[in-house]
């Protein structure tokens, strides 16, 4: 299909820059006409009334031919049918003028051969050979007809049988060189055309070869990440439980209690571990950004129910919220696993005794969710992967998974999330929607439920 275009362009182009190269040679030729004529005077010039009125005309003709043409040629078009005209009156003017200088003996008539070859150039063999027979049909009348000059019966006859004969020589001949040049183009066309598809079949396998490769390398570290972060815990574990198990006897219960402590600590590190394995599943698995279920949520509830998953006691909780924005127009499931990873994301790095504060407010028609610890930060080398697949920082880093999943969330509510140094030590996580539908209730965050309210 790409190469039947792009042929079809190449001769359409190539056809504009035919005519008017026709044009030019077509004034050239009448130009010489006129001063072969006036130069040779009546020794040539057997019918003058009829000889200078042709030439007039042929002259108007050519002038009006070559404005058409350029008219054409600017506008990157050609007229079949203006073509043929062009040809035929030519032709004409060309029998006319020869037949009012001499006939056969004119030095006008060979110019009859340039009309053939421009319509052999113009069209097919088949049309080129339709307008050399007119020629030579034209050119033997006037010949063999034309009283002046005196010439025997005889010699007409040779004469008009040579001019028709050449006429079809040359139609014939420039007629295949000229369709042999047009099949040449077609098929170098349709060769460009076949490469190129080649080409970009060959570079779509190499993309989805590195695609392929990437992908797998990108499983096998990411299964290794995982391996390894699963690994402490586990053997933390294993380790207790068998201590407990061995010596149980020589553990005074303020030493049982610590030991099961930490195994509860190190099976829920675990189960954070396996839900963000989980998220991942469904997030790529199931396209679950591309589900998007809108209802009105009552932020105050959704945020206890975050600080809930994220094991976030509530009195460590700090909470915020523009009254304009308590209830939002959102996909809740969503917005609670964003906020239950960041906040199990601050609280993990935050020293116990210090809070984690969210805030919520709306701003020229976004609302934003922000997060705040007091934890080591992040390193600045490191901040612009925060949300990167299998990127994880700080002293209890676990899978890395967590901060992606709420990059994935956040895009597919149509929003951006970045990370911040929080001014006095910390990290501030701030995610930003489009506003969307928001319900303004008279009850705050600040003042439902007992929650403490603070500024940002």
């Amino acid at each position: 299909m790409v190469g039947t275009v792009r042929d079809r362009s190449d001769i359409r182009d190539s056809r504009v820059a035919a005519e008017r190269v026709v044009s030019w040679v077509r004034m050239a030729i009448v130009t010489s006409m006129g001063v072969i004529a006036a130069v040779s005077g009546r020794r040539i010039v057997a019918y003058p009334r009829i000889a200078w009125p042709v030439l007039a005309g042929a002259v108007a003709y050519a002038w009006l031919a070559l404005w058409k043409t350029t008219k054409d040629a600017r506008e990157g078009k050609t007229n079949v049918s203006t073509a043929w005209a062009l040809s035929a009156v030519s032709g004409v003017f060309v029998i006319a003028y020869a037949a009012a200088t001499g006939g056969a003996w004119s030095p006008i008539t060979p110019v009859a051969i340039t009309v053939v070859i421009s319509t052999a150039i113009r069209f097919d063999l088949a049309r080129s050979l339709a307008v050399a027979v007119g020629m030579a049909a034209g050119l033997a009348a006037e010949i063999l007809w034309v009283p002046r000059p005196v010439v025997p019966w005889a010699e007409r006859v040779r004469e008009a049988a040579w001019w028709g004969w050449l006429m079809l020589a040359v139609a014939l001949l420039v007629g295949v060189l000229s369709q042999a040049a047009d099949l040449a183009r077609q098929a170098r066309a349709k060769a460009e055309a076949e490469a190129a598809a080649e080409h970009g079949r060959l570079e779509q396998e190499h993309r989805l070869r590195l695609q392929v490769e990437s992908a797998d390398q990108t499983r096998r570290d990411f299964l290794a990440a995982l391996a390894h972060d699963f690994r402490t815990p586990v053997a933390s574990i294993e380790a207790l439980s068998s201590a407990l198990a061995r010596r149980s006897a020589d553990l005074d219960p303020d030493e049982r209690a610590e030991v099961a402590q930490l195994i509860e600590g190190h099976a829920r590190h675990l189960a954070a571990m396996v839900a963000e394995v989980r998220d991942l599943a469904v997030s790529e698995s199931l396209s679950a950004g591309g589900r998007v279920d809108l209802s009105d949520v009552y932020m105050p509830d959704l945020i206890r129910a975050s600080a809930a998953a994220a094991g976030l006691p509530q009195d460590r909780l700090v909470t915020s919220i523009q009254p304009g924005v308590t209830v939002l127009r959102t996909d809740g499931e969503k917005t609670l696993r964003i906020l239950a990873n960041l906040l199990q994301n601050a609280a993990k790095h935050s020293p116990a005794d210090e809070p984690v504060e969210v805030h919520l407010a709306q701003s020229n028609g976004l609302v934003e969710v922000a997060v705040l610890d007091r934890g080591p930060g992040i390193p600045p080398e490191i901040a612009s992967q925060a949300f990167e697949k299998a990127v994880g920082f700080g002293p209890h880093r676990s899978s890395g998974l967590g901060m992606w999943i709420v990059a994935q969330f956040v895009e597919s509510l149509q929003g951006s999330v970045w990370v911040e140094p929080r001014p006095g030590g910390g990290m501030a996580v701030r995610a930003r929607f489009p506003l969307g539908v928001a319900l303004s209730l008279p009850t705050a965050l600040g003042t439902h439920g007992g929650l403490p309210a603070s500024t940002v």
